[in-house]
């Protein structure tokens, strides 16, 4: 460099450190809104929470109605596993089985009503795969009382009909552990 004259020097020296600077910087998320929200919302977000309380609506009756279990099986991909610890011990089902028991505890009479609704829900996605975590509550043969609380972990993935539902994941409330309040108000917690 000592051959070139001196502002051909400051001017390499300028752009180099305008790289080296550049590189240093934060990455910033491009957007086609202006709006502070469209870097925290999900694309296809709306459609997601749709395909999740399509899911909890199809398994919901009152007492009386008759249930339509093909809707059930509509929600999810023929592969899809049901997995929980309500028991204590880890459970997984596919959700044919899933569907067998539950027309079994409706035909039997041990289950004469369900309700299920999400108390709270956030949703990430990443392409063509999603998770909504979904607080919840549940009704069953009185709708005045409810029986359970817990989180349910969707995972759903984008098909050629729409966002279904791969798998459930799902823990409950026992006594001395409540669901915390980041699953009941959407407040961050600080580990």
């Amino acid at each position: 460099m000592t051959n070139l004259p001196s502002l051909t020097k400051m001017f390499l020296l300028a752009s180099t450190l305008f790289v080296l600077a550049s590189c240093k910087a934060p990455m910033k998320l491009s957007s086609s809104s202006n709006n502070d929200n469209s870097l925290t919302k999900m694309p296809d977000e709306e459609a997601i929470k749709k395909a999740v309380d399509e899911t909890y609506r199809v398994i919901c009756f009152k007492q009386g109605e008759t249930l339509n279990y093909d809707n059930i099986q509509n929600c999810f991909i023929p592969q899809a596993q049901l997995i929980n610890y309500r028991s204590g011990k880890l459970e997984i089902v596919s959700l044919s089985q899933f569907i067998d028991d539950y027309k079994s505890a409706v035909t039997s009479g041990v289950v004469k009503s369900f309700y299920e609704e999400e108390i709270y829900g956030r949703t990430d996605q990443f392409g063509s795969i999603a998770q909504r975590i979904s607080s919840y509550k549940t009704y069953m043969n009185n709708m005045d009382t409810v029986i359970e609380r817990g989180v349910n972990s969707f995972q759903l993935v984008k098909t050629p009909n729409g966002w279904k539902v791969s798998s459930i994941v799902w823990d409950v409330e026992k006594a001395g552990r409540a669901i915390p309040t980041y699953y009941l108000n959407g407040t961050v917690h600080n580990k």
